[in-house]
């Protein structure tokens, strides 16, 4: 099969979907440029190249399943059309949706700014996680490895993004994992490390790590004195913003205290 030069190489729609093309395979990455898929592709190149639009063909074509194995997210149609991407996709929650993708001439991770000889000797040794109850759990960075509790280790790379330059974060080392140690997000303060996480359906409060020795020093942020909230179980026949605390008393409605 012949192929076109006109579709080889990267596509982007901007923040959603990031594609692929590589003779007779097509790659789909997510907004965070994890790979989502891969597949075979076929099309009419001598079509293409004149200019015609051009539907191409995937030996696969799902996108995401639930849980018990069922289609999720699909894409229903990808064509080349005026020297872009056509790409219908189907949501069985919202519906079909189109995006339009223009060919870039950047890699999956241009967007990225590794920043480790900056940071790791900023950053290496012993942090200490606050808790209104006393100290918790050391977080312990050894050159790019990270340690904390029963997490274990894990390389990590210090990045900024382009859309937001003056912010590091820590991230996996494969510069794509969504969860790193359990936390969805660590970032580098003056004097602390920040950090998000989400466990199951639990919104674990922001937690704070910061040097021994320092804490008089240091202002905890007020997200991070929240309690830890059950995000996903209402209370029935009441308001939507009642919810319970894990361990806590319900707050909103009849009987918060």
């Amino acid at each position: 099969m012949n192929y076109s030069d006109k579709l080889e190489g990267f596509w982007e729609e901007g923040y959603h979907y990031y594609l692929e093309f590589r003779q007779d395979r097509l790659t789909v990455r997510n907004y965070r440029r994890e790979v989502v898929f891969e597949t075979k592709v076929s099309y009419d190149a001598d079509a293409l190249e004149k200019g015609i639009r051009m539907v191409i063909h995937l030996d696969y074509n799902v996108l995401s399943r639930d849980a018990g194995g069922g289609m999720m997210m699909e894409i229903r149609e990808l064509s080349y059309d005026n020297g872009e991407l056509d790409m219908l996709e189907y949501y069985t929650i919202m519906g079909e949706k189109r995006y339009r993708l223009k060919k870039v001439d950047h890699g999956p991770f241009d967007h990225i700014l590794i920043r480790d000889g900056e940071i790791l000797p900023k950053i290496q040794g012993v942090w200490k996680e606050w808790r209104a109850s006393g100290t918790g759990e050391d977080l312990v960075i050894r050159g790019n490895t990270l340690n904390w509790g029963f997490f274990g280790g894990g390389e990590f790379h210090a990045v900024s993004y382009t859309y937001a330059p003056d912010r590091v974060r820590l991230v996996p080392a494969n510069l794509i994992d969504g969860n790193f140690r359990g936390f969805t997000e660590i970032e580098v303060g003056d004097r602390t490390l920040t950090t998000r996480m989400i466990i199951y359906d639990a919104s674990v409060p922001l937690t704070v790590f910061y040097r021994e020795g320092t804490l008089d020093e240091i202002e905890i942020p007020p997200a991070a004195r929240e309690p830890m909230r059950n995000t996903m179980i209402y209370e029935p026949l009441r308001k939507p913003e009642s919810f319970r605390t894990i361990g806590g008393p319900k707050i909103g409605g009849e009987g918060a205290q």
